[in-house]
């Protein structure tokens, strides 16, 4: 069964061409997504830090990983191989990570966590193992711009990839940008993560099966030639950007200066004037 705790060193190496039925769901938490992705009729690829979802995961999706078409990565990503820090937030399982800055600011918001440790590899490890997918998720808390960085220099990336924005750092979010454009990505679009649960997915589909599909709370949404949105360029998605971070530092969850305000009437009037700071988003992008 197709549940992985560790790499098999001897199979690193590149595979040449991008698999058009794999995805990489990076950040597999309950499986929300993966499901999505399976009914689709895709192959994935689930890399999760968090043992005890992994173990959920299992339980949820036995019969694909019978069928070999799911295999759990039981790891969290990292610049090396080994075992690193990870932190369980008690509150929100969605907030679990390896970044403990990011983990003491949603302690701020009174969702603490526990640590615990857990086995990691680099992702570049992981092109290596299970190739390039056609369609990359990457939802890890912190550390996401690693998948990105995995891909410098590989001689075939995913025709799609969608990244969660930094919800603290617009400087963050502007280097996964610069990362992406070097990497040949040409196509942007930013997907208001709020507004995913009124997508509908297309029919006849575009992507794989068709299906009458609904997004949940902490699901990513439609994918590649399924997204509802334009596609824009490099120049265009860095000022949608500043102008989102530029209404972030007034009400920003983490950031805004404003944040701590207790009136409920002023809170909405504020929300309103600069809305674009009270979501969170994730960007996608393609060449």
């Amino acid at each position: 069964m197709p549940f992985q705790t560790k790499f098999d060193h001897r199979k690193h190496m590149e595979r040449p061409h991008m698999q058009e039925n794999l995805i990489y769901d990076v950040g597999l938490h309950s499986g929300a997504d993966t499901d999505f992705y399976l009914r689709k009729g895709f192959d994935v690829v689930g890399i999760e830090a968090n043992p005890s979802l992994c173990r959920h995961c299992e339980e949820r999706f036995s019969t694909e990983l019978a069928e070999k078409r799911l295999t759990i990565v039981n790891r969290a990503i990292s610049e090396a191989p080994g075992t690193v820090d990870f932190f369980v937030n008690e509150k929100k399982s969605l907030w679990g990570t390896a970044d403990a800055d990011l983990m003491e600011r949603y302690g701020a918001l009174g969702a603490t966590s526990y640590k615990i440790q857990v086995p990691s590899t680099r992702m570049e490890d992981v092109f290596d193992e299970h190739g390039t997918p056609y369609y990359m998720k990457v939802d890890i808390e912190g550390y996401d711009y690693l998948c990105l960085q995995a891909l410098v220099g590989r001689n075939e990336k995913p025709k799609y990839i969608s990244v969660e924005a930094s919800g603290t750092s617009a400087a963050a979010t502007m280097h996964q940008l610069d990362l992406l454009k070097r990497l040949g990505y040409s196509k942007f679009q930013i997907v208001l993560q709020n507004n995913v649960y009124k997508q509908v997915c297309p029919r006849p589909s575009l992507e794989g099966n068709y299906l009458d599909f609904e997004f949940g709370a902490g699901t990513s949404g439609l994918f590649g030639k399924e997204l509802p949105g334009r596609w824009i360029d490099y120049d265009k998605v860095v000022l949608s950007y500043r102008w989102i971070y530029w209404n972030m530092g007034f009400v920003g969850a983490h950031i805004g200066v404003f944040r701590n305000v207790k009136n409920g009437m002023v809170r909405r009037v504020l929300a309103r004037l600069f809305s674009a700071g009270t979501g969170w988003y994730d960007t996608h992008a393609t060449y």
